[in-house]
């Protein structure tokens, strides 16, 4: 690496904490603002993880993307995962922030919020069953060892039409959250990612969990888009999962809505709402609604 790359790096690094400090009080508001539930009891909101699981930034997109993960658990199971995140707007002074969400949970889940923009989830994450696996461990330091090496078989890279350029995705081998049984018949999991090797922005979701059936332990996985690029995920040399762009897989959702990904509002440093954005159809990066009395 030059020195001038090297020191264009550690610029955006340092932007990027400053950011992380100015904004945060900004994404938590925001991310409090939702209550998340399963269809099939609505009215018992899941509980939200107030401080993030992992912080992240991008400095080779669009004004210095930096942001941070939240999680919706559900009896300590992680059910929604949600990246608040921010970069400069193009046409005012102020940060851009975007609301990037995926479901976690099995079951179908209902989020309500104030505001125009809405994610409606039409059913939950299915999992698949990692059948050449090994048995699962008898104890929860077997089981983790067991989860990061099973992880660490996932691969990709993200593609984007725009620019015509393609990243790897590389795991990062820390969970961002382990969790342990749940009522729903998991023994133990853990929520990885898969980030892109221009930044430390989370791509892919990658989840990794021992489920009981029957008396009977085995290994599942399941992955989830958490990008508006074209993503492929490999395992051991075969592709496995992918995820790209069509018409119904669009900019941002995806078809049955798991993925969800609008920009909100545009707000100063120091937290000031200074406008309104709105996505529409014909405009997936969202419209500006200014504030009345402005």
């Amino acid at each position: 690496m030059s020195l001038l790359a090297l020191l264009l790096v550690l610029f955006a690094d340092d932007a990027g904490n400053t950011l992380a400090k100015k904004m945060f009080p900004a994404y938590l508001r925001d991310a409090r603002e939702y209550s998340i539930a399963v269809d099939s009891a609505p009215k018992k909101a899941f509980e939200l993880k107030s401080d993030p699981v992992f912080e992240w930034s991008n400095p080779t997109r669009e004004g210095v993307q930096q942001g941070v993960v939240f999680l919706w658990l559900r009896d300590g199971r992680p059910a929604a995962i949600g990246s608040i995140f921010s970069q400069q707007d193009e046409k005012r002074p102020g940060r851009r922030v975007v609301h990037e969400f995926h479901a976690l949970d099995p079951d179908k889940l209902v989020v309500t919020r104030p505001g125009d923009n809405q994610w409606k989830p039409r059913a939950g994450l299915a999992r698949v069953a990692l059948t050449d696996g090994p048995a699962p461990g008898a104890t929860p330091a077997a089981r983790l060892l067991q989860m990061r090496r099973l992880a660490q078989e996932f691969t990709g890279y993200s593609y984007s039409e725009e620019d015509k350029k393609q990243w790897d995705l590389r795991l990062l081998p820390t969970p961002l959250y382990r969790y342990p049984a749940a009522k729903t018949g998991v023994v133990d999991g853990a929520l990885f990612t898969l980030v892109s090797s221009a930044g430390t922005d989370p791509e892919v979701i990658l989840i990794v969990e021992c489920r009981e059936d029957a008396g009977k332990t085995r290994w599942e996985y399941a992955c989830g888009r958490f990008s508006d690029r074209d993503l492929h995920v490999r395992r051991k040399d075969k592709e496995v999962w992918a995820s790209v762009r069509s018409e119904s897989n669009a900019f941002n959702n995806d078809p049955l809505h798991l993925y969800s990904l609008y920009a909100d509002k545009v707000v100063s440093l120091d937290g000031q709402l200074l406008a309104r954005v709105r996505v529409t159809p014909k405009v997936p990066w969202g419209e500006i609604v200014p504030l009345e009395g402005k």
